[in-house]
């Protein structure tokens, strides 16, 4: 039903720090892309989404959330749907078919998905709220999940389908799983993450080396047959071996744990095969540069060099707005959108990043709160997926600009300039105003 909710229900705490969000980050996107070609295009593109985002914050307000879970399985389709048409149709923009292009706007329909999929595994969770601690609801919200995951993966893009991960694991936690299920899924993302890693590694630094042989014999296309085979029975042999040896030793523990982290490690290593075979140059690149950034500082290492020098120089205070040299001058690159935070660094100093993180956990403590008070199962799923997605975006964000975890090309939501992330990150916040709106309604 749409409408707008009774007077005095807008968490106003929420939309405060959400509009904080968006005037520091208007403020350094002014200043950021200034040099910028285009820089006028950059600015109507970006007031036009915020007033696209103000009214899809206000119709997501408004608009009863629970008619999300009743029509949830047409959501799913929709977002499958948008997904597998963009393949096909979508533009290509720096290596990604994940546009879609019109006469007077362009937008990324992944974006959309990541909120779709929010709303419709929350559906999932609460209809399966019996029996969350059965397996068998693990592999059907892994299922819902990694179908998305692996159409964005086709386009391809890594990082972008990495976001989803985080969200699910936070999604299945709150919805009461099992901490033994909830560990088995973050084992099989981690070595799925380690083994391309550990690939990377051995080429750098031990790339004529027995290591680096082996790695590239079980990770390269084209000699992944009888030598990964043999791998797999040997982490399967020594799962067998270590069980036996413990059984000497009279600790008589279960065969079922030795069995669980061999076949977490196998199905690690068959996905970060597959997840090798999906990287492109560039984004080896990356890997390269946070394991070894000295080995190209002008080359696949200079945007993260760039970005800690930029915070680096900013001081307590900061240099000033508009009068950011890293930024200003060119040598920071994607300033405006993937490492904006490092140009909010340099102009506003340590102050001012400190407060663009403030504002985040104040929005992320909102979204918990309205998680803990929502009126029923699904709007505290929602508002547990959506504090997942955020929290998750600014650990990797802020974690790339520091040079802390891989440079992944994932913007700071609110603050980094994209139309389609600024418009549905505003519908998103909108819908959990709108459970918070409705904690008290019992009709």
């Amino acid at each position: 039903m749409l409408g707008v909710p009774a007077r005095g229900r807008m968490d106003w705490t929420l939309a405060l720090a959400a509009s904080g969000l968006v005037v520091v980050g208007t403020i350094a996107l002014l200043s950021a892309a200034s040099h910028l070609p285009g820089y006028h295009g950059i600015l109507q593109r970006h007031f036009l989404a915020l007033t696209i985002g103000i009214a899809f914050f206000l119709f997501g307000f408004g608009f009863n959330y629970q008619i999300f879970q009743d029509q949830s399985r047409i959501i799913y389709a929709l977002i499958v749907g948008v997904m597998v048409v963009v393949l096909f149709t979508g533009t290509v923009r720096r290596g990604h078919r994940s546009w879609f292009e019109l006469s007077f706007i362009s937008f990324q329909p992944m974006e959309l998905a990541r909120i779709g999929v929010i709303l419709t595994l929350a559906s999932f969770l609460d209809w399966r709220g019996r029996r969350i601690t059965e397996l068998s609801t693990i592999g059907g919200a892994l299922a819902l999940v990694g179908a998305v995951m692996v159409l964005i993966l086709l386009q391809p893009d890594f990082a972008s389908s990495l976001t989803f991960f985080p969200v699910l694991i936070g999604m299945l936690f709150c919805a009461g799983a099992s901490m033994e299920h909830l560990v088995m899924l973050v084992g099989y993302g981690s070595m799925t993450m380690a083994f391309p890693l550990t690939y990377v590694l051995c080429q750098v630094h031990f790339p004529d080396a027995a290591a680096g042989t082996l790695a590239r014999a079980i990770m390269e296309t084209g000699r992944l047959g009888w030598t990964t085979a043999l791998v797999l029975l040997g982490i399967a042999g020594l799962a067998a071996l270590a069980w036996w040896l413990t059984l000497m030793m009279r600790l008589r523990p279960r065969a079922g744990y030795f069995i669980v982290a061999a076949g977490i490690l196998m199905a690690g290593l068959v996905s970060g095969i597959m997840v090798n075979k999906q990287l492109k140059g560039y984004q080896r690149n990356r890997f390269v540069a946070f394991l070894s950034p000295e080995t190209d500082i002008q080359g696949a290492s200079y945007n993260v060099h760039q970005s800690v020098i930029a915070i680096g120089s900013g001081g307590l205070w900061g240099k000033g707005l508009f009068s950011g040299t890293q930024s200003r001058l060119g040598f920071l690159p994607e300033r405006h959108t993937d490492f904006i935070y490092a140009v909010i660094g340099e102009e506003m100093g340590f102050m001012g990043a400190m407060g663009v993180l403030g504002l985040y956990m104040l929005m992320i403590w909102r979204l918990i709160e309205i998680a803990k008070l929502s009126r029923d199962r699904y709007g505290s799923l929602v508002a547990s997926g959506l504090a997942s997605m955020f929290a998750f975006h600014l650990s990797l964000n802020v974690g790339m600009c520091l040079g802390v975890v891989p440079v992944a090309g994932v913007p700071l939501p609110l603050v980094s300039y994209g139309g389609s992330s600024l418009a549905v990150t505003m519908w998103a916040l909108g819908i959990a105003t709108n459970v918070h709106s409705h904690r008290y309604s019992f009709l």
